[in-house]
């Protein structure tokens, strides 16, 4: 019976790897000559496509190869739990490993991109001095390069490789911009834009943009010390009720197994470890948006 399903997942997973093939080939069949980015069509062919928009919209620098082991080390312990327990808690454990794998990409990729940001001003500071001494804008974001490190070298290096592959510098700060979901990069691109379309000191638009950055940052700082309190409030409320379950279990296991072999107490333990999850992610994104 357990082979029969295992055939039936394969066959399932196999008509929607199939599906998505034809919808991707279709798409990149009409997709924009203005919208091709040279970088992304350098690729692995054996890379998915989903899967490196996904890193990309995270802000991560991860290899796919590390995320695709990952999934597959997932996916093993989940057929392991579904062989030693029932569906229903194998199920259940999946989509708590998936969910725990992507809060923590997704943290890791918020701290990448804070990083990114919070060394983005300095870098156009430099590019603007670069630009005061008479060097042209495309040498000045090259030479500025030498004296930064970390995601926002990373995202300058794919930048100008995308310029070394034909693209116009506004072009590739487009890209980078769509691929990170970064707008402060689309707004160095429309500098620069406008700077080739309609001439003007582009070193004055920088400073601009690094006033701005200043001040966004120093009321994001601002406002992260003043909502403390309901962040604080909102790991207390994801915590509790592990806790609670945890040192019920420890005091009183017989309980835990008694409610689990009665058909209503599994239902309501599979329903609260639904609720559970259901709270702590609204939580999560309810912090994320303040």
């Amino acid at each position: 019976m357990i082979w029969v399903l295992v055939s039936i997942l394969i066959a399932v997973a196999g008509a929607v790897l199939l599906l998505a093939g034809k919808n991707e080939s279709r798409t990149t069949s009409v997709k924009k000559e203005e919208d091709f980015d040279p970088l992304a069509a350098r690729k692995a062919s054996w890379t998915p496509e989903v899967l490196i928009r996904y890193l990309n919209r995270l802000g991560l620098n991860l290899k796919p190869s590390v995320v695709m082991t990952l999934l597959v080390v997932e996916l093993v312990l989940t057929v392991v739990l579904w062989l030693a327990l029932e569906f229903s808690v194998a199920l259940l454990a999946a989509g708590g490993l998936l969910l725990i794998t992507h809060l923590a990409l997704q943290a890791l990729g918020a701290r990448q991109k804070q990083r990114l940001l919070q060394t983005l001003p300095s870098f156009l500071n430099q590019v603007s001095r670069r630009l005061s001494a008479g060097v042209s804008v495309e040498h000045a974001f090259t030479d500025s390069m030498e004296n930064i490190d970390g995601p926002l070298e990373l995202a300058m290096r794919r930048v100008m490789q995308r310029v070394g592959l034909g693209l116009e510098l506004h072009q590739a700060f487009e890209r980078e911009a769509r691929t990170s979901g970064l707008k402060e990069l689309l707004i160095i691109s429309t500098a620069l834009h406008i700077n080739e379309q309609f001439g003007g000191s582009i070193r004055a638009i920088l400073d601009d943009i690094v006033h701005i950055l200043r001040m966004e940052d120093q009321g994001k700082r601002e406002l992260k010390a003043q909502t403390g309190e309901t962040r604080i409030t909102a790991l207390v409320l994801t915590v509790l009720p592990l806790a609670m379950i945890t040192l019920l279990t420890t005091m009183n296991p017989d309980f835990i197994l008694q409610m689990w072999h009665d058909s209503l107490g599994k239902n309501l333990l599979m329903i609260a470890a639904g609720l559970q999850v259901l709270g702590a992610v609204t939580l999560w994104r309810m912090v994320r948006a303040i």
